[in-house]
Parts: structure tokens; sequence; C-alpha cells
């Protein structure tokens, strides 16, 4: 376990060349003045503040000309932090051991070396457990004047980064319920679950396909083996290719025949016109034209014609052409006839074709929903055994998470003391009973918050030191008390429920009128007075500590 208090504090002013230097003791530390506006708020803001936390000062302070310098004790050792805007160093016995502008990483790396304590909270983007920035280290030893009254642990700004659930739950890093090898086993089991879900919604998802593809085989009808199908495929498509091909031939020789059978008609209807011309004496005319078709002819056709018949006699020649004009007819019938057998077969080898096809189709579709199936059904036995063995994970990390600190012991005695807190405060309320709960803050009215926040925070140290929970302790600084309008009678109350602590090792509180309340202050106390109204830093402390300011200033600015 490691204890820390604050020894001194040094601020300083580089622009104005004034500071304030402010020794402590361990213990109970009162800074009071019989006014407001002295200073002491902004004293007690800029210890947290220059050890890497940060803080809403007023309009008026400018915290950016500010050097901020605090020794502190751990463990009897000596540490100096000396902090400017963002850069920071770090003294170990006056060895500088720490020079960065790093407070998330490189300063709350060396706090987790000095104070052998630390808070990792899970990224809130990569959900990654990280070492959180010091201000989580502190989170429940400050309660500021402007917004410490007003909610719990609510002090410190810019925290933010992290979910406010993920926030509350630092606490069980002070209450050692958590550490950086309990929350990395917790977020393991986190992730382990959720592959686990994702496994289990994989496995959902394939079943739901694994019945349809098993409906959709069941409704298809039995496919032939593939041999058998490939054969009566190839067998009609060579069938329908001759086919395709006797079709072609057929119908040349139809429009040939045809050709063939309009020339010869065409001839006998010349021979005709003209040996109708012959008999009525007008064939004297060496040239002619056929009346029906329009055809001109002359002798010479003539002699042509009856030559290639080898007749004299034009009856004759007509009965000649007329025989052959019959012959091609019955040619061109019986390749007409030829044609439409072709046609017909034709479009059977087709029909065979086609079923054939579907039939093959329907064995590659089942065939290949089997194969589906088949895959299928492995992923599903893989993502079901991933499941088991998630789960066996999942056990053995609960194992080892029930052999940690008893979470349920812890908040009992922190809710116990929270109760007490309250009534002693006189702020006690029946709607309280069920609410109390360490990470889930209660809040009060008005007067009374002030009350139930200090209940919460004290329940906290209380529980912490009763149970001699093995862990880090720092300085509980509180200031005014007398927030939120509070009466005289509530801040004694107040002051003398702090004053009572046996843990943390050191209280550093701030208040006015501080005679009011000595009486009620149950353990010796190291008092300082501020007087100066307006004027916390001044010119002759600037002067007595301008070597120790201006070295380190010197050393901080050239980062």
């Amino acid at each position: 376990m490691s204890e820390m208090y604050f020894k001194s504090i040094l601020i300083a002013d580089l622009n104005k060349k004034e500071a304030r230097f402010q020794d402590f003791k361990k213990g109970f530390n009162v800074i009071t003045s019989h006014d407001n506006h002295m200073g002491k708020s902004s004293l007690l803001k800029s210890l947290y503040y220059a050890m890497g936390a940060e803080i809403e000062y007023d309009d008026i302070w400018d915290k950016k000309s500010k050097l901020y310098i605090v020794d502190i004790m751990v463990n009897d050792k000596k540490y100096k932090i000396a902090r400017f805007q963002k850069t920071y160093a770090v003294f170990e016995e006056d060895n500088l051991v720490l020079l960065t502008q790093s407070a998330s990483k490189d300063l709350a790396k060396k706090y987790e070396e000095i104070f052998s304590f630390a808070v990792y909270l899970p990224n809130k983007k990569t959900n990654k457990i990280e070492l959180a920035p010091p201000v989580f280290t502190f989170l429940p030893y400050y309660i500021d004047q402007d917004d410490g009254w007003s909610g719990l642990y609510n002090s410190f700004s810019n925290i933010n980064q992290y979910d406010k659930k993920e926030r509350e739950k630092s606490l069980y890093y002070h209450l050692k319920i958590y550490d950086k090898d309990t929350i990395e086993l917790m977020a393991k089991r986190d992730k382990i679950i959720e592959i686990k879900e994702k496994h289990k919604e994989k496995e959902r998802k394939i079943s739901i396909t694994l019945e349809n593809l098993e409906e959709e085989v069941q409704n298809l009808l039995p496919a032939e083996n593939i041999e058998e199908l490939e054969r009566n495929l190839t067998i009609p498509k060579k069938q329908i290719s001759i086919l395709v091909n006797k079709v072609g031939d057929l119908r040349n020789e139809i429009q040939l025949t045809e050709s063939k059978l309009l020339k010869y008609e065409h001839q006998l209807n010349i021979v005709k016109e003209y040996n109708k011309l012959k008999k009525s004496n007008e064939s004297q005319f060496k040239l002619h034209t056929c009346p029906s078709c329009g055809y001109t002819f002359d002798e010479e056709l003539y002699e042509i014609v009856r030559s290639n018949y080898n007749v004299q006699n034009e009856d004759y020649m007509c009965a000649q052409i007329q025989l052959l004009i019959n012959s091609i007819s019955d040619e061109l019938k019986e390749y007409k006839e030829k044609y439409v057998n072709a046609m017909n077969e034709l479009k059977t080898q087709e029909k065979v074709y086609n079923e054939t096809c579907d039939c093959y189709e329907v064995y590659v579709r089942q065939r290949g929903l089997e194969g589906a199936i088949n895959n299928l059904n492995i992923q599903l036995r893989d993502y079901i055994n991933q499941q088991d063995q998630c789960e066996k994970e999942i056990k053995e990390i609960k194992k080892i998470l029930r052999k940690l600190p008893n979470k349920k012991e812890i908040e009992e005695e922190y809710i116990e003391k929270v109760r007490e807190n309250i009534i002693k405060l006189g702020a006690w309320n029946q709607v309280y009973d069920k609410k109390i709960k360490l990470v889930k803050p209660i809040k009060g009215q008005g007067a009374l918050e002030n009350k139930i926040i200090l209940a919460q925070v004290v329940g906290l140290f209380q529980t912490m030191d009763i149970l001699k929970i093995d862990t880090a302790w720092f300085p509980f600084v509180v200031d005014s008390p007398r927030a939120n309008e509070a009466s005289l009678n509530s801040s004694k109350e107040i002051i003398g429920l702090v004053s009572e602590l046996n843990m943390p090792p050191q209280v550093i509180l701030s208040t006015i009128d501080y005679d009011d309340y000595k009486s009620d202050v149950k353990c010796p106390t190291y008092v300082t007075e501020y007087s100066d109204k307006y004027h916390l830093l001044n010119d002759k402390t600037y002067e007595v500590h301008q070597k120790d300011i201006e070295e380190i200033f010197s050393l901080l600015k050239n980062v």
C-alpha cells in the first residue's frame, strides 16, 4: 500500500513575476480567511491540477501564464512534480525521471510506478483496456467549490473520454475490487461472451438456411445419374445437328425444284402462245409478245425450244413439257413431304433434348444443394464447437474472478457507512434506503446536496479503512463546504465528519471563518489564514523562489 501527501505547492505567474508558496502537514490542514476572494479555491484547485488533472478555474485566473510545482511524499520518498501548460517534469529525490507533454500516457505510467496504483478503463472507441489519465487516480479525492458540491465525483473536467458507467467503475480500483489483471480478465471474458453470441447468431442463421435448402431438395424431382443424363443429352444433340443440316438441304432442293418447275411452266406457256399465233397465220412476224405473260420471243427462241425437244410438232412439244412439269411436281411434292417429316423429327428431338436439359439442371441443382448442405453442416458443427470452447473459457475466467475480493461484502459495508453518515449529518430520508450504490450516486436537494455528497465520499474512505483494503491513499482536498448556501450548523457537521477520518493520510480543507468550527474538529489541525484579498500571488515570494522557478521553467519550456 502507498500513501501520498502534499508537502508544499509553489505557484508562479511568469508574466507578472508573482508567486505563492504554501506548505502542508500530514494530517488535517485548513486554509481559511475571514472573507471570500482570497485565492483559497485557486490554491486548492492547483494541487491536483499540478499533478495532471484538469480543473476549471475562474476567468480571472490565467492557467497558461503559470508554473505549478508540488512537493509530495510517497511512503517516505520525496517527489517533485512541475507543470507548465501541457508539459510536466517529475523528480525523484531531486533527480529528473520524466519530462513529457503526455499526461495520459507517460505521466500516468510514471504515477503507476510511483504509487503502485493505476486505473485501467476500456477505450470508448476501441473498447480496448488502457491506462487511464492521472485524473482517474485522484477522482474521489477532490471536492471543488464550483462543481464538486453539485454532483458526486464531479470536480474534475475533461473526463468524458470514457463512458459514465466505466468512469464510475474506476472506484472499484480504489476498493481493490479491480486491478489491471482483473479488468483485463473481465474484458477478456466480455470479449469471449461477445464472440460466443456471434457464433450463436451464425448458428441460428445457418440452421434456418439448412432448413430451407433441405425443403427445396425434397421438392425437387429425383434426378437420374449424371452419366445417363449426359448420354441422353449427347444423342439428341447429335441428332438435332444432323436434322438441322437435313432440313437445310431439303429446303434448298425445294427452292431449286420450284425454280425448275417455274421455268418449265413458263416455257410451256411460251410454246402454247406461239402455237396459237402460228395457227392464226401470224407466225410470219419475227418478234412476238406473249399476251399472257408479256414474255417477248422470236423465231430464234422457237428454234432453240424445238431443237431441245427435237420435235417439229408444237402440240407434241407441249405434251412433252407437260410430262416434264408433272415429273418435277411429283419430285417437289416428295421433297416437301421429306421436309415436313424432318421438321417433325427435329421438333421431337428438341423436345427430348429440352426435357433432358431440365433433368440435368435438376440434377446439378440437387447436387449443388446437397454440397451446400454438407458445407453448412460442417460450419454448423464448427460454430457449435466454438461456442462450447467459449463456454469453457468463460467458466474458467469466472472461477478465477470468484477468488477476487468479495465485491458484495465491500458494497454492503459501503452502503452501511453511507447510511450512517447521512443519518449523522441529519439528512436521512427513507427514499435513500434502496438507492445507495457504489457506482450509482444518490442526489439530495439544495443545501442537503453537500451532506449527501460528502456522506458518499467519506463512506468510500471509511470502507477502504475498515476493511483494510491494500490500495493507494491520496490527500483528500475539500473546498468550501459552505457552498450551496449551507448553514453554519450544516458546515459544522460537514467539517466535523471530515475531521473524524482516520484515512486518508492528509486532508486539506478551505473555508471562511474557521474559528466558528474549531470546536467541531476532532483532530489536530494545521491552520493557514489568508488575509490579502485578490492577491494570492505576490512578488516577494517570487523573489524568494526565483532560482527554482527559472530553472524548472527553463527545463519545461524547451520540451
